[in-house]
This record gives structure tokens, sequence and C-alpha cells, in this order.
């Protein structure tokens, strides 16, 4: 049978001499994933130069033999059955990879205790099959654009609920129930809905506050569709801004519109940065943008490294990222614009098309 995923096996064998290792062992939900296609709890990959495995467990015989097609499918016979064991020695394998950053210090040294007999060395790699996900196939990226169909759709719903006394909480309910039933399996994460004060504060808790005549009010959410996020931002007014309130987002969807056109392949994600963050210092606000730029998007809403101070990630064609600059000041609020981007051979193109003028919402 043929596999599910060919392409993304080929570049990872490719991975395979960096450093050289017999085989990778794959152990994270989410790689797992992406390499396979086995969307169960209790699962990990065993991949080497001619043979994909999938170790797994009864509950997952059929789920597993269905979504990763091409894999050999190796359940425990008896609960005592080391599975992985067995891989190990009759495939001879010494030189083994695994993801330090999803292995515990007490699970490695459990390896090392249990396989060391059979003279298994275990080298850490370095986000092997992170780096693979950072540029998306054709079907990541249908699925990419299906999810930011359905924002862009909620932010059309919900605005009919941007009036005086709306609670927070209630907005973020409601924008997850309009997503799932436009096709998302769940919100990306949880929903921030943020008024007034709390717009101040960038990863806010929503809450049960009620919207207030001359607040900001942010909306941050997403779909997942297919296991891939979609991931916006909007903010708007209650009743009418203020000149300050105006500066603030004007100087925010500036620095967004830049950095969009800074988008290129071959560029590095610190230097996208540096263009919204400078916009951002030119107007007065350099010490009220407190976070990176934006992130990779995929499988996880924040799927790797992005546009940052420190980003060295360097720009290719397929890959998708946020592009979310902000202000925000204690005592006033904050704006936040954040839309989803492919990087195309010209440039790029974004993927979320909500309005972004600025919205005030009559307070009467």
């Amino acid at each position: 049978m043929s596999l599910r995923f060919p392409h993304r096996l080929e570049r990872l064998r490719a991975r395979l001499d960096e450093p050289a290792v017999d085989a990778l062992l794959v152990t994270h939900r989410t790689n797992v994933r992406y390499l396979s296609g086995f969307t169960g709890s209790a699962g990990s990959l065993l991949v080497g130069r001619d043979f994909a495995v999938l170790l797994t467990d009864k509950r997952y015989t059929l789920r597993a033999q269905q979504e990763a097609p091409g894999f050999e499918v190796v359940v425990p016979e008896n609960p005592d059955d080391d599975i992985l064991k067995t891989q190990l020695e009759v495939r001879q394998l010494r030189r083994v990879g695994f993801e330090p950053h999803h292995v515990t210090v007490k699970t490695l040294e459990r390896w090392q205790e249990q396989y060391g007999e059979l003279g298994v060395e275990w080298v850490a790699t370095d986000s092997v099959v992170e780096s693979l996900r950072l540029v998306k196939d054709p079907e990541e990226i249908a699925a990419i654009r299906e999810a930011c169909g359905i924002v862009d759709a909620a932010f059309r719903h919900i605005r009919l609920f941007m009036q005086p006394e709306t609670v927070e909480l209630d907005v973020a309910l409601e924008l997850e129930f309009y997503m799932r039933r436009q096709g998302a399996r769940r919100a990306a994460f949880d929903i921030i809905v943020a008024s007034g004060e709390n717009s101040a504060i960038p990863h806010a808790e929503t809450s049960e506050r009620r919207f207030r005549p001359g607040d900001f009010v942010i909306l941050d959410y997403g779909a997942e569709v297919n296991g891939y996020c979609s991931d916006i931002t909007r903010t708007v007014v209650i009743g009418r801004a203020s000149e300050e309130q105006r500066r603030m987002y004007q100087t925010v969807l500036e620095a967004q519109r830049r950095a969009i056109e800074a988008i290129q392949p071959g560029v590095k994600g610190c230097d996208v940065d540096a263009v919204a963050r400078q916009v951002i210092a030119d107007a007065g606000y350099g010490d009220y943008f407190t976070h990176s730029l934006g992130h990779s998007l995929g499988l996880s809403v924040h799927d790797g490294m992005g546009f940052a101070q420190k980003s060295e990630v360097v720009l290719e064609p397929g890959m998708v990222f946020t592009v979310e600059p902000g202000i925000y000041i204690e005592g006033l609020g904050g704006v936040r614009i954040e839309d989803d981007v492919l990087v195309t051979e010209e440039g790029c193109e974004v993927l979320t098309h909500a309005p972004k003028e600025l919205m005030e919402f009559d307070a009467s």
C-alpha cells in the first residue's frame, strides 16, 4: 500500500545524515501526524532509509491502518511486550535519533538502560521534523485557506455583538459556536476577547467584563480544519474613538502593511520584524510593542519560529506565518491587527481578508 505523504518521508530521510543515524524515533504527537496521518493519542514512528514503522497499541490498530497507509503498524500482542526493543533488535539499529525537545531526561535514561545491551546509541537531533513542517505542501495550504475563510466569516458575524454591556465571555463562546457551525473542528486556541483595560494585556484572559463606550476590543481567535489552524486578530472601538486611539490604530495598521510588503523569499524573519518595529518606534510607541511580529502557522497555531527580533528563519515559498504588530498602553488599552500570510515565489499572499479599517460601533 502506498504512503499517504511520501514526499514528507523523502524529505525526512534526506536528513538522516545530519547527524548520521540509522533511524529516527518520532514521538511528538504533532510530528507523528505530519509524517504519517495518524491522529491517535498513543503512537510513535520509527523511520529508516528503507522502512517506516508505526508503533501503537491494540486500541488503535484499525485506525492506524486506515490513517497511515504504507506504514507497518506494530502493536504488542501482550501488555508486557516491548515492541520498540524488538524493532531495534531485528533491524540491528545502532544509532537512533530522537527528538530532545519532546523527550524527558527520565525517558532518555530509561531507554539507555533498557536498550543498552543492544548497543544502541541515542542521538539528539535538532528539530528535524519541525523544520520540514515550516514549508507547507498544497494539501496543508488548502486546509489553512479553509480555516482562514471561516475566521473571516466569523468576524462578519460577530460584529453584530459589538455594543455596550456585551460580555467578553459571551462573544468568545459565540465565535467558537459560529466557527464550528461553519465547519471548524474546534477553535485553534483559547479565544481572546479583551476590552478596555484588558486590551492592554497582549495575551489577556477572556473575562466577564462588559463592553463600555470608549473601549478598544481585541478579538483574537482561530479555527482548526483538518488539523490545520488559522489565527486572526481584529481590534474595534465601542462608541467613538479618541484621537489617541485613532493614532495607535493607524500606527499598527501601517506597521503591518509595511511588514507584509517586506515578505519575500530569501528574507530573514528578523528583518521583517524590524520593519514593523521601526514604524511603531518612529511613531513614539516603541516601548509598547512587547512581543514578536509573528509565528509559523500549521498543525499547531505556533508551528515554529517566524518574525522575531532574533529569528534567523530564511523565508521560502510555502511557508505560512502570522503578521501581528501591536501597541499596548496600560490605562488606555491595546491594538493588535493580525493576518495569516503565505510566502510565494513573488512575495506573499494574505490569506485572511476580514476588514481592517478602524471600526466604531454605535454606543447609543
